[in-house]
């Protein structure tokens, strides 16, 4: 079972996005004042890290000639580049020195993490010296690591050759130590052998490699005795997380954190995400699974700096209903106070099950399709699924869209099924009964699709399709392009539409975040993403690593002050998120939580 630490999962995921960059000199060069600057058009992917690693130049330049990149970049979008001289490219540290190289031979459950730590260089220079390694590395591979000469100098002097070992020391100084010899027996865990001897649990894993991905019934641990054990302060990695922060410790004096009923000393949580870290080839849409586990590891941060403690546990559940199967059997899950996960919705069913019969809190951060809702006290839906968000439309349609004209574009064959069908249906029937007219045009083929003869002129129309699929909306999209140039018309989208559809159509869609960030708290976020995790951000939309940081901020403040058993104040909750603000309810006392915030988000024709 594939149960981590944060110790040993943060290191992990920080290989599976690493790119390299080489320099581009193809842009057109204007003269701004008198200064000159390269003209460059935002790509797919491109954050103010990777641009910088282009040109060679800090984000902070780039940032100083374009104020607008702080609230975000967005593709096609055009900013200027300062050309530096070579006196200026002198001053910047990072490009202005050839470095040495030592040889690094990868030992066991070492990563490009732990790697670039030991020798004080980003993982990024690593990778640029050592292609190929960003699809992972194996125990037995040299890698060449670059290193200033003064840094060089001073690890030849610390080991006689260029290989370092991170053994050695530990080997010499285990023949010195006597050691407690404990025989696993059936059903014991880590936690439970931890808890008999008063140790960490992150010891054991040092002094015997492997037995964090399974202990074998009948296997000998060595136990290092209390008395010769490091400090509690010292052996927090385990227990809480604690990520090394550069930022200035200042005392906190938010009464808002004053416990008032909860006298909790340790917050447990678990979280259930499909970080698939045993799969050689990678799929990119996992990577969102873990910057919202990154996300979350950023709150707790900055939870713990408040005083607060946690004990994490991370398992990583695949998409397999086998796999998930076999996590909810560890005894240590029932002691949680919360547990985030599953993501996907075929997996939701094994943890509602759990999360019932356990009483243990739980949210479902992704999908709406979670059954047992109605009848499970202990769950929380985020997304605030087809109920919430047709009722928001509707009020819209009757509020500021009220003198709208709707058309519903009806496919055929859509099935029954369709959820976009479903509100279609409902959505019509509704507006019968307020007697509210709107127009329907039956869609069978996008070649003779005849638009004129349902929209009107001098008036706002608002086309809805009766589908939630974008593969069969796909075809009709260029015929609406088309007519839009002809009438005023509004294409209501799925939020999952948005980075399919032609930026020339004017789109609204729902969805339950936020749909203008406040910069500066943005721009805190960054800050602090690439201190700890050092890649480039995402410019997508929703970002998954700000939603794990403002659920897991949102429930985080809840069983600070409340305990385990905040449901019935779940709203009295003073974090604002960055991205979402939910708000939670329930429709009887028996049944779960739904998000119902609902935001009206608008992408303008270009």
């Amino acid at each position: 079972m594939k149960k981590l630490l944060f110790r040993f999962i943060l290191p992990g995921f920080l290989l599976l996005s690493l790119l390299t960059f080489a320099q581009s000199n193809s842009n057109p060069v204007t003269t701004v004042n008198g200064k000159e600057y390269y003209q460059y058009t935002i790509q797919s992917g491109d954050g103010l890290l990777s641009i910088g690693r282009k040109f060679k130049i800090s984000s902070d330049e780039i940032t100083k000639a374009n104020p607008d990149v702080i609230n975000g970049l967005k593709e096609g979008q055009e900013i200027l580049i300062p050309i530096l001289k070579k006196s200026d490219k002198k001053k910047i540290s990072l490009f202005n020195s050839k470095p040495d190289f030592i040889q690094h031979k990868v030992e066991k459950k070492q990563t490009l993490f732990s790697i670039s730590r030991k020798y004080k260089v980003s993982i990024e220079e690593i990778v640029k010296y050592n292609p190929g390694i960003e699809k992972g590395i194996q125990e037995g591979n040299i890698l060449q690591i670059p290193v200033s000469k003064k840094e060089k100098k001073k690890i030849d002097n610390e080991k006689p050759n260029n290989t370092y070992s991170e053994t050695d020391q530990t080997e010499e100084n285990n023949k010195k130590i006597k050691y407690i010899t404990h025989k696993v027996h059936a059903n014991e865990t880590l936690f439970s052998i931890s808890k008999r001897y008063n140790v960490e649990i992150t010891d054991i894993i040092k002094l015997n490699p492997g037995s964090d991905s399974k202990l074998v019934v009948g296997s000998e641990l060595k136990i290092l005795p209390v008395k010769q054990s490091k400090s509690k302060d010292q052996k927090r990695f385990a227990k809480e997380i604690v990520l090394k922060s550069t930022f200035q410790e200042s005392k906190v004096n938010d009464k808002s954190y004053e416990t008032k009923i909860n006298e909790h000393k340790v917050i447990r949580i678990a979280y259930l995400l499909p970080l698939m870290l045993d799969q050689v080839t990678k799929d990119p849409t996992d990577e969102r699974f873990i910057n919202f586990y990154q996300g979350s590891l950023l709150a707790i941060n900055d939870a713990k700096r408040r005083g607060i403690s946690f004990e994490i546990y991370t398992f990583d559940t695949e998409k397999t209903e086998d796999k998930i199967t076999e996590i909810l059997k560890d005894s240590e899950l029932k002691k949680m106070d919360l547990i985030i996960g599953p993501a996907y919705s075929n997996l939701v069913p094994y943890v509602e099950k759990f999360a019932k019969e356990n009483k243990i809190n739980t949210l479902i951060p992704f999908t709406s399709k979670v059954s047992d809702i109605d009848s499970n006290p202990y769950l929380f839906q985020f997304n605030p699924g087809e109920d919430t968000e047709l009722n928001f439309f509707y009020d819209l349609i009757l509020g500021k869209y009220k003198n709208v004209h709707i058309v519903f574009a009806k496919i055929q064959d859509v099935s029954p099924t369709d959820e976009g069908k479903i509100r279609v249906d409902e959505l019509q029937n509704k507006l019968k009964k307020e007697h509210r007219s709107f127009s329907t045009i039956e869609l069978s083929s996008s070649e003779n699709v005849n638009f004129n003869s349902v929209l009107k002129k001098g008036e706002k129309n608002l086309i809805i399709f009766n589908t939630d699929k974008f593969s069969g909306v796909s075809s009709f999209i260029n015929p609406v392009s088309t007519i839009s140039t002809l009438y005023d018309v509004v294409l209501f989208e799925q939020f999952s539409w948005r980075n399919l559809i032609d930026k020339s159509l004017h789109c609204i869609y729902l969805s339950p975040f936020i749909t203008k960030f406040n910069p500066t708290s943005v721009s805190e976020f960054n800050m602090k993403f690439d201190q700890y995790f050092g890649k480039d951000l995402s410019n997508d939309s929703p970002r998954y690593d700000i939603l794990g940081y403002d659920l897991s901020t949102y429930f985080i403040f809840l069983i600070h002050h409340y305990g385990s058993k905040f449901g019935n104040i779940i709203n009295s909750n003073n974090e604002r998120g960055i991205q979402s603000e939910p708000l939670f309810e329930r429709y009887s006392h028996d049944s779960g939580f739904i998000n119902q915030q609902v935001y009206l988000g608008e992408d303008k024709a270009h």
